[in-house]
């Protein structure tokens, strides 16, 4: 079933009640918010780094310690949010891979995993590669290669290595089966893949699995629309990892678009800024102080956004925001957006790319590539609203009003302040 027919069926069930009261209780989530636990986290991964360091000095020859390292550095990574450890975990991993002389699959596979994080999905595929050369752990190797794949644009490869290792009994297939559906727009099937992979990982009683299959639901059901489930599912995440920083972002998100309670998704964020400084809370502000009028906060938090994203460190892992940010600066827009199309050859690139000609004053050109690479290649709300003004830009009222009904369904995962973008059509 197409994603947004499924937004849409959601969208009418919640207009058809009338909750009493909002989804979301601070009582269930506050005391997530308190960073003393995360401090002694840091504190121990610190003391994990400086440790295998210490050894790896003392007998550079082990490449062990290298991978030892690289560990500590990704945990903190993880923790804080500093890009230098990703970027201190990669240089571990790949001293490590030419200490060993090329010769382990499984640290081309850690390698790529740091390079996949980095939005660096070439590096990763020809990681990939080389350790699918090497033979050790192939389904491992398949694996990833489907996630790349998909990264990639790669499809008809990504259908060929999922139908590679597919087994009905196995979280890692059921999980990709899903990621495989939805980009065919078939929502419903997608979470159910999770549901029965989200009873694997219980049955298996694995934290790890537990906490990735709890948080990519949380998101699913937000999705289509079920936003008590996609709630839950968050606490759940939560309940297993106190710190977990996205599932509370993603409450901050229920509180703003669903409940428009702004005052109580500022505080969760200003919780989330204090524990895990990264560039991507910045925008979920600029979004509320937008919501609010207040254009001056909303155009302050923008400027530190694109100032601090635009770090060399960080590459070009958040290349798709700063081209929507970059209303003056046209010709920087198109820049990045060419950049992604070649670093992510996916329909959500290309729409980056068509958005990127509309603002140059290329309106047959952005038309073009939105009909030819975006239209019928994904469903996501907000390359949809890209093609609807594009259309708008080139007096296809027609069309604009047909995307409108489906984007104004799309609601909750769009933001109040989209919505208003929309409603302008």
């Amino acid at each position: 079933m197409n994603r947004l027919y499924m937004i849409l069926l959601s969208a009418i069930a919640l207009s058809c009640a009338s909750p009493e009261k909002p989804i979301t209780n601070p009582d269930d989530y506050s005391q997530y918010l308190n960073t003393s636990g995360e401090n002694e986290k840091i504190k121990l991964a610190e003391e994990e780094l400086t440790f295998w360091s210490d050894k790896f000095s003392e007998s550079p020859n082990q490449y062990a310690y290298l991978s030892k390292m690289a560990a500590a550095n990704n945990l903190l990574f993880d923790i804080t949010g500093d890009i230098k450890y990703l970027n201190n975990a990669r240089q571990n991993l790949q001293m490590a891979v030419d200490k060993t002389g090329e010769s382990s699959a499984p640290l081309y596979r850690a390698l790529a995993k740091t390079y996949i994080t980095h939005h660096q999905f070439r590096e990763a595929n020809d990681c990939l590669i080389k350790a699918d050369s090497l033979g050790e752990g192939h389904e491992a190797t398949q694996k990833m290669l489907f996630d790349v794949k998909m990264e990639l644009g790669e499809y008809d490869e990504a259908k060929r290595l999922l139908k590679s290792f597919q087994s009905e009994d196995d979280f890692h297939y059921l999980i990709r089966y899903s990621k495989w559906l939805d980009y065919q727009g078939n929502t419903e099937a997608a979470v159910a893949q999770l549901e029965l992979a989200k009873a694997k990982a219980e049955l298996m009683k694995n934290e790890g699995l537990r906490l990735w299959i709890y948080s990519n639901l949380g998101d699913f059901y937000g999705h289509i629309g079920k936003i008590e489930k996609s709630y839950e599912h968050y606490l759940k995440t939560l309940e297993i990892d106190p710190h977990y920083h996205y599932a509370l972002k993603g409450i901050a998100w229920i509180n703003f678009s669903h409940e428009k309670n702004t005052a109580e998704a500022s505080r969760i964020l200003a919780a989330l800024e204090q524990a895990h400084p990264v560039p991507d809370y910045l925008l979920l502000r600029s979004e509320i102080a937008d919501f609010n009028g207040d254009i001056e906060q909303k155009e302050d938090l923008e400027k530190t956004f694109i100032q601090l994203a635009s770090n060399p460190a960080y590459g070009d892992m958040y290349n798709a925001y700063l081209v929507s940010l970059m209303e003056t600066n046209p010709a920087k827009a198109l820049e990045l957006a060419h950049r992604e199309v070649i670093n992510r050859p996916t329909p959500q690139s290309y729409q980056l790319l068509a958005s990127a000609y509309l603002l140059n004053d290329q309106k047959e050109k952005a038309l073009n590539v939105a009909e030819k690479e975006v239209l019928e290649k994904t469903y996501e709300p907000k390359s949809l609203l890209a093609v609807a003004e594009i259309y708008a830009a080139n007096g296809k009222t027609a069309k604009v009003a047909e995307l409108k009904k489906e984007l104004m369904n799309a609601a909750y995962e769009l933001g109040p302040v989209v919505v208003r973008r929309v409603n302008q059509f």
